[in-house]
């Protein structure tokens, strides 16, 4: 019997420490000689790593670089940046995966900081240990987890490689993390497969690699290093689309009905407000019908003595019809006379007595 292919699946299972670093081995150096020229190292305060970290989340390097000297220019300072609104941050943001949630992770340590200490400086944290330096960021609202590892990283000399969505994901396709891990946002052993003397480099290859993938899944440069080093990755790729197209469709569809509902109604009282309730939007190439006047208070209190003479035919002069019904003639106005007890003319007298008797 044929075996059959077994169809790609995402990583579920938990790597041997032993298999994981020689992969990651691997994938550092595949990665080395596709990212080769990484920006010097520079020296900023702590505050401000944590700020340019909270523009780097999923994001090329220059272009939180970008974002990150055009708010220095634009605001005269911190504090400013504080209190401006989120709108005004998301202007600068421009070029950035999600400005909003840049702008967010931005303002949101900054209100936090001020609060706590009345400044905007965090440099006591490299007098601290980094276990204690750690405690402290995690307390900030609005720090994430990669974050703080840049900051660990890149201003208090710690060994660690930060972590984003972006790299979890990739990691994670690579066959190099499990579902768990991309959930809690740790990858077990990629510390101790990288010496500490190659963590910047290895990091920041990472790191644009995975902002390459967020960018577009299926770039040249992505495609390539995914082949190179699993050829099961493009395939574990495509399930992780079909996946999230999936989750998305949903959402998608609890979005579009409350929006067929706003419109209908939006229709609906548009229609009211031209007096056609229920009408909503003229078609295209439909004639405009006028609306009909609002009968005024005069009109509204006219007798309907009057609406039943214009209703019926005219009364000819002297013939009077009893109220409620058309006017009567020849014959039948003559049969109607005579049931009121008055005898017409031509009748004898014994007639005429009986009839006033009738009559009384």
């Amino acid at each position: 019997m044929a075996r059959q292919k077994s169809s790609p699946k995402r990583t579920t299972q938990k790597m041997t420490p032993a298999s994981r670093t020689q992969q990651v081995i691997r994938l550092s150096e595949l990665l080395s000689k596709a990212y080769r020229k990484r920006p010097a190292d520079v020296e900023r305060p702590v505050l401000e790593q944590l700020l340019f970290a909270a523009l780097l989340e999923n994001a090329h390097y220059e272009a939180a670089l970008r974002v990150f000297n055009a708010l220095k220019e634009e605001f005269f300072d911190w504090n400013e940046v504080r209190v401006s609104t989120v709108r005004d941050l998301v202007d600068i943001a421009t070029g950035l995966p999600d400005p909003t949630a840049a702008a967010h992770r931005i303002k949101q340590p900054l209100q936090d900081i001020f609060e706590s200490t009345y400044s905007f400086d965090l440099d006591d944290l490299k007098k601290v240990p980094i276990g204690q330096a750690v405690e402290r960021l995690q307390k900030i609202d609005g720090v994430t987890r990669f974050m703080i590892g840049y900051v660990v990283q890149n201003a208090l000399g710690g060994h660690t490689i930060p972590l984003d969505a972006a790299t979890l994901q990739v990691l994670n396709i690579l066959g190099l993390a499990d579902e768990s891990e991309v959930a809690s946002g740790v990858v077990g052993g990629l510390e101790r497969a990288i010496p500490k003397s190659q963590g910047r480099d290895f990091a920041w290859a990472l790191h644009e690699f995975a902002a390459e993938f967020w960018a577009d899944h299926h770039s040249p440069q992505v495609t390539k290093i995914m082949k190179a080093f699993d050829p099961q990755s493009l395939q574990r790729l495509e399930a992780w689309e079909a996946q999230a197209t999936r989750q998305a469709e949903p959402s998608r569809e609890a979005v579009a009905e409350p929006t067929a509902v706003a419109e209908v109604a939006a229709a609906t009282t548009a229609g009211q407000a031209e007096g056609q309730p229920g009408r909503g939007r003229r078609k295209k190439g439909e004639a405009e019908t006028p609306a009909e006047p609002v009968a005024t208070s005069q009109q509204a209190v006219r007798p309907a003595a009057q609406e039943q003479e214009a209703a019926t035919v005219s009364v000819p002069p002297g013939e009077k019809g009893r109220r409620g019904r058309p006017p009567a003639s020849g014959e039948a106005a003559s049969e109607r006379k005579s049931r009121r007890g008055r005898p017409p003319k031509g009748v004898s007298d014994s007639e005429k007595k009986r009839g006033r008797k009738k009559a009384t």
